[in-house]
């Protein structure tokens, strides 16, 4: 298990990956305040997913992580403290008020878990537990990428901080619940961000020449583009484009987490 968390501990660069094209779901979100590029940019710097994993590693051990668990959770204390205010102006861009207050609340609170007798620990634990699954429940029933695109943004801190609560809390059980809710977000927010705004571009000069490619316009504007492939019956790589558009979105991040946090589960 200790070779597990400081596994989990290590930095790991979040690549840019390919995820899988779907539609949208039911209700229809306002539209959102967008952050600037610089908050964005700062909570990507944590790596959330590799603390998510590692305190997440000791509560479906069943415990027993001692010194390095409480390494992890105080990996993720300092992560919050050094990025809430970025934090906080991502969880702002959400148009939902209740999502928005509990989010924010919790991020803001969880620095103070040191200091919560066992009582409030407990009770406070499973209500940042109630706020999370309540925030990867919305990106699943929004429709606007705006609003699923700044979910996407603060699911890694939040998480992080539902799971070092609860691993704080002595709670062990139903670690595989909240695993799987953090993946059902990720799994909104892959889907919804795909860009459906693609166009096969193909050039030929008679019978002896053809160059193909994808081009994709992601929600916000950006374009990408695939690697041109040559022949009348090669076939461009559109998850390429798809990838390369949704660059500046919460997606290149969510393709990353999957597997991570799949492969956790019991």
């Amino acid at each position: 298990m200790k070779a597990r968390l400081l596994t989990g501990l290590a930095a790991a660069s979040l690549a840019v990956s390919i995820a899988v094209a779907g539609a949208g779901v039911p209700a229809q979100a306002a539209e959102t305040r967008r952050p600037t590029s610089t908050a964005n940019a700062q909570v990507f710097a944590v790596d959330w997913i590799s603390l998510t994993v590692a305190v997440a590693g000791y509560l479906v051990g069943g415990g027993g992580g001692g010194g390095d668990l409480q390494a992890a959770i105080r990996e993720i204390k300092l992560a919050i403290e050094q990025s809430k205010t970025e934090i906080i102006a991502q969880i702002d861009a959400i148009a939902a008020a209740e999502v928005e207050a509990c989010l924010e609340a919790h991020t803001i609170e969880f620095l103070n878990i040191d200091f919560m007798d066992e009582f409030t620990l407990r009770s406070w634990a499973q209500n940042a537990t109630n706020c999370a699954t309540q925030a990867s429940a919305f990106a699943g029933a929004v429709q606007s990428p705006q609003a699923v695109d700044k979910i996407g943004f603060v699911l890694g801190p939040i998480f992080a901080i539902v799971l070092a609560a609860r691993a704080q809390a002595g709670f062990l059980n139903g670690t595989d619940l909240v695993l799987q809710s953090q993946i059902r977000g990720y799994e909104a927010v892959v889907t919804k961000l795909t860009p459906t705004n693609c166009q096969l571009i193909v050039i030929s000069e008679g019978s002896a020449f053809y160059e193909k490619w994808w081009t994709c316009t992601a929600y916000n504007g950006d374009v990408g583009r695939s690697s041109p492939c040559f022949g009348r019956n090669c076939q461009p790589n559109r998850a390429t484009a798809e990838t390369q558009a949704t660059r500046n979105t919460s997606r290149p991040v969510a393709v990353v987490a999957l597997p991570r946090l799949r492969a956790v589960l019991p």
